[in-house]
């Protein structure tokens, strides 16, 4: 079941403009424009911003209300050029669930076109209250 409810402060993807639009779960999706401040000197997104836009949505997916999803292992696709102006949307999902992990899979998209794919492993632990 996936959380409505709206995600968490995420202090570095608001930094990154990107927006978290459903979390938790094992299913989550972000929104982001490519702006000039996330381009590499060739003109097209840098590599570091789609992986962490990827783990923006990973880490959201793996998170809710019960547990803390720590994230053990993440490795990254790069599949076609982003540039300034393109809109993301990146979508995690749980691909294999384990007694006390799961395997998601991340895709970012540009349009239908994917343009990034990326795989994590995180621990289902329980939430500890603060």
């Amino acid at each position: 079941m996936t959380s409505q409810s709206s995600a968490p402060v995420d202090n570095y993807a608001k930094h990154l403009g990107v927006s978290i639009v459903q979390h938790g779960g094992g299913h989550a999706e972000s929104f982001v424009t490519v702006t000039a401040d996330h381009l590499n000197p060739h003109g097209t997104t840098h590599g570091a911003f789609l992986f962490s836009v990827s783990g923006i949505a990973l880490a959201a997916a793996a998170n809710n209300e019960t547990h803390s999803g720590v994230i053990s292992h993440v490795a990254i696709d790069y599949l076609r050029p982003v540039r300034e102006g393109d809109q993301l949307r990146a979508e995690a999902k749980v691909d294999v669930r384990l007694p006390k992990e799961d395997i998601f899979v991340v895709k970012v998209y540009r349009g239908d076109e994917v343009v990034a794919r990326a795989t994590g492993r995180g621990n289902r632990r329980e939430r500890v209250a603060q």
